[in-house]
């Protein structure tokens, strides 16, 4: 296959047609500039002898006329059982300006014949993760995907660095993180972030900035599969696939089909929008040995949760973590929309009978008080019966309880507060003590942003 070689004959945006005289080269395979280090994915054959690639490098100073050859097989990635603490581009090529040898390429695709159907983490044992919102009301278990839904600016990214570190701190298990079209300054307090707390020595990251093509964005996803698939094959622990941010990958699809040429779907999305979203997701898969479990952060456009590009990803998941800026603006963080979050493992027979009625006390108080929102607006508090004064006093209580100081935000908060570690046991207790009324008398603002209720000043 390295004798095949072409000559483009048309460049428009990121795509480029490329003639064969000979053989063709497959679809999803790597071809090369012949005098420049600059890469093509064929995607789709145009004609016996023309085939149209995206561009997985920038192609400033590529002209019509030049040759092209074939780089190897399928688009691969170079992995090593020595890549911790490391960060790489969608090839595997270090990108933290240090060394990196003795790696072997991997295909992106995997093998589809060597992986077996089942892996959903249907068997998992539940993760704790810390935080008391999460483990609450969205517990999720190994091998399971969980998605963190919001807009700009509600706390995605924060959320996914604090489970990053509660993963290594707990030694839960290593963690891959895929950065999909995310601003190169986003990736590098990342990545600074990670090393200033000790834990990038258990974490690899992957990146494809929003400045780069389409086709790296919408492939270096795959490449933190195929790592993640690696190390817990090579390294025979569980690992964590951390993708930030998931919504990216969508839009990346949607600017090659419009580059393509291809008739849009609804909003202008690519008619073939499912069937990539599944090219990802269900590539996401848990050994026999050791469970993969993603957590995807999910940009969704005008807070619409009926976009469909969220829609599309919404159906491969297992919990979902809705983020919202009407909660952020009183100040609540992490600012969870506890009404709208949803998990299919909270169910009794998988989380046991006191956690789930724990939960759905606290949802049914919060449904009660957001119902009772409208009333205390325009009349306040006094002019509602005993009864829903006590359920919004709780109401109010557990919400301020459900705050929590975070490790990677210590060094901004203005209240100089450590971040906690709550374990799931603290959280249902604390939340049960609430319910209870023992608290009633505790003023309001002593429940912002503890740990547990021990760390009430009472």
């Amino acid at each position: 296959m390295n004798g095949i070689n072409g000559t483009i004959t048309m460049l428009q945006g990121g795509i480029v047609e490329i003639v064969f005289a000979g053989d063709m080269p497959p679809l999803h395979s790597l071809l090369v500039c012949k005098d420049r280090k600059v890469f093509f994915e064929p995607v789709e054959k145009k004609d016996f002898k023309t085939v149209r690639a995206v561009a997985l490098s920038s192609l400033e100073g590529v002209s019509r006329g030049e040759e092209v050859i074939s780089a190897g097989g399928e688009l691969s990635v170079w992995l090593s059982p020595d890549m911790l603490g490391r960060m790489f581009d969608m090839f595997g090529n270090s990108i933290d300006n240090k060394p990196f040898e003795g790696a072997r390429q991997f295909s992106i695709f995997g093998d589809t014949r060597k992986r077996p159907l089942a892996g959903s983490g249907a068997g998992g044992k539940i993760l704790e993760t810390g935080i008391k919102v999460l483990d609450l009301l969205t517990p999720f278990r190994a091998g399971s995907k969980i998605g963190f839904f919001g807009g700009a600016g509600v706390g995605k990214t924060v959320l996914i660095t604090e489970l990053i570190h509660n993963i290594a701190l707990k030694e839960t298990g290593l963690s891959v993180i895929a950065g999909i079209g995310e601003r190169i300054r986003e990736g590098n307090d990342l990545y600074t972030t990670l090393d200033g707390l000790n834990i990038l020595k258990n974490s690899v990251l992957y990146f494809g900035e929003m400045d780069k093509s389409p086709g790296v964005r919408s492939r270096v996803g795959l490449s933190a599969v195929t790592a993640a698939e690696f190390l817990s094959r090579e390294k025979g622990k569980d690992v964590f696939l951390f993708v930030d941010n998931i919504f990216r990958y969508a839009m990346a699809g949607m600017e090659i089909g419009v580059m393509l040429g291809k008739v849009p779907s609804e909003l202008g999305y690519q008619a073939t929008l499912d069937n990539e979203m599944a090219q990802l997701q269900e590539r996401i898969r848990s050994s026999d040995q050791n469970s993969i479990t993603s957590i995807q952060a999910v940009y969704v456009p005008a807070d619409d949760l009926t976009d469909p590009a969220v829609v599309s990803i919404f159906s491969h998941l297992d919990a979902s973590l809705v983020l919202s800026r009407k909660v952020a603006e009183k100040g609540i963080y992490p600012a969870v929309d506890t009404l709208r979050s949803s998990s299919v493992v909270l169910n009794p027979a998988v989380v046991g009978k006191r956690h789930f009625e724990v939960a759905a006390r606290v949802k049914a108080i919060f449904q009660k008080y957001q119902e009772l929102s409208h009333i205390i607006a325009i009349l306040g508090v006094d002019e509602l019966s005993q009864a829903d004064r006590i359920v919004a006093k709780h109401a109010e209580r557990l919400q301020y309880f459900l705050t929590q100081p975070l490790h990677v935000t210590a060094n901004f908060n203005h209240l100089n507060k450590k971040g906690a570690y709550v374990p799931l046991e603290k959280t249902l207790e604390g939340c049960e003590k609430i319910m209870s009324g023992e608290f009633d008398s505790v003023d309001l603002s002593e429940f912002y942003m503890i740990g547990t209720l021990d760390d009430l000043h009472v």
